[in-house]
């Protein structure tokens, strides 16, 4: 890197200006103090890595009046819910719950197996609705500050629960702030700003916590610097209205990479009106051409008509035209007996003329029958779903079931 950084000073006519002194900052000896210290010292959570010592140690080199960018750190904190992570880490113990592996029994090691998933926190990012108060902020003046203030690190925490539910862990992230005398640039790893390498960071507690709103919920979390260039975590969340506490302890040296590169999903009942509705409503407003169905069907009645099935009959050549429907993947199908009305194709009110046994309601029609049209179809679904699942009979994308 030095070697690299003189080649560039050089060949920018720099050489009387700039000056490259490779080493360690804790090692190197330099002629006179400086104006100003530049550096990107943060790691995962702010702390990981413990360059942000070096980047105090650097400060016997500074002028009594001298600026540091970044010139604070700030590290926020907030207890979040998310059901779906808590139950990720847990199963992934499963697997030591086996009696039976090849003949060896492997419960034994089923606890420590949900001790060690638990002990790593998890680096990736989220929506920030499923934190469940507005974070604590712990500050760290890079002016002041010295490096073995950061050697252990002892963060009480008290919250106003926004949202009643489940308290899972904490959820961490860092804003670091570069104040200069005209103006001040902040650069944030908040989960509402654009995604940074640094992520954020999460640290699940083994019991969560369960809340309500207007709770105060308290406890603390301490970071102890270690000989991994790194700290071990322990957190402490107390239950609200009891003496019990939820505890866990963390390795930030051995975190979790979960980050898939997709968009964080929102946590449940986020959505106040029909999601679906939203979207076409907002296609409509932007005047993108939407084409609208004159009918809206409801449990298999079309505006109270009962003979649904008739009426589609009927205008079978303007609803294929509309719909786009290729003729060769109709399936005609013959006389009139009800369908589960809950079902996907519950508008049409058929039943088939196959000799096969039917299709028992919650079964599903298989994809692969669709390369014969005439075919009825018959049997369980292929689909990639669990028959617990099944609500009605399915039917593909771009093939519709008309009676004849």
């Amino acid at each position: 890197m030095a070697q690299h950084c003189e080649l560039l000073v050089r060949n920018n006519n720099l050489s009387d200006r700039i000056i490259v002194i490779p080493g360690k900052v804790e090692e190197v000896e330099i002629p006179e103090k400086v104006d100003t210290i530049i550096s990107e010292p943060m790691g995962y959570m702010l702390f990981n890595e413990r360059m942000l010592e070096s980047y105090l140690h650097a400060k016997k080199w500074l002028k009594q009046d001298g600026r540091m960018f970044p010139t604070q750190g700030d590290l926020h904190i907030a207890p979040f819910t998310d059901e779906a992570l808590y139950m990720e880490q847990y199963q992934k113990a499963n697997f030591w719950y086996q009696e039976s592996f090849h003949g060896v029994n492997l419960t034994s090691l089923r606890n420590a197996a949900v001790l060690e998933y638990f002990k790593q926190p998890i680096v990736d990012t989220f929506d920030v609705r499923i934190c469940m108060a507005k974070s604590n902020k712990y500050v760290i003046d890079f002016q002041s500050a010295d490096e073995t203030d950061l050697h252990v690190m002892d963060i009480p925490l008290s919250f106003t629960v926004m949202q009643s539910g489940m308290v899972h862990g904490l959820a961490f992230w860092f804003d670091c702030g570069f104040l200069g005398s005209d103006y001040s640039v902040w650069l944030s790893t908040a989960p509402t700003e654009p995604l940074t390498h640094w992520y954020q960071v999460r640290c699940l507690v083994q019991t969560p916590v369960l809340v309500k709103q207007g709770q105060t919920l308290t406890g603390r979390v301490k970071l102890s610097s270690n000989t991994r260039q790194s700290y071990d975590v322990d957190i402490e969340l107390n239950f609200p209205g009891s003496t019990n506490k939820s505890v866990n302890s963390l390795d930030l040296k051995n975190p979790f990479f979960r980050y898939t590169g997709s968009a964080p999903a929102p946590p449940p009942g986020s959505n106040q009106t029909s999601a679906t509705d939203t979207y076409w409503n907002s296609l409509l407003a932007s005047g993108e051409p939407v084409q609208q169905q004159p009918q809206s069907y409801v449990n298999g009645y079309v505006n109270n008509i009962v003979d649904v099935g008739q009426m589609l009959v009927q205008q079978q050549p303007q609803y294929i035209q509309q719909q786009g429907v290729v003729q060769g993947n109709l399936i005609t199908m013959s006389q009139t007996a009800p369908i589960n009305p809950g079902s996907i194709p519950s508008v049409c009110i058929v039943t088939s003329n196959a000799h096969a046994h039917r299709t028992s309601v919650g079964a599903g029609i298989s994809p692969i029958s669709f390369s014969q049209p005439q075919n009825v179809i018959t049997g369980m679904s292929n689909f990639p779903v669990s028959n617990q699942l099944m609500i009605g009979d399915y039917v593909m994308p771009g093939n519709l079931i008309i009676p004849s």
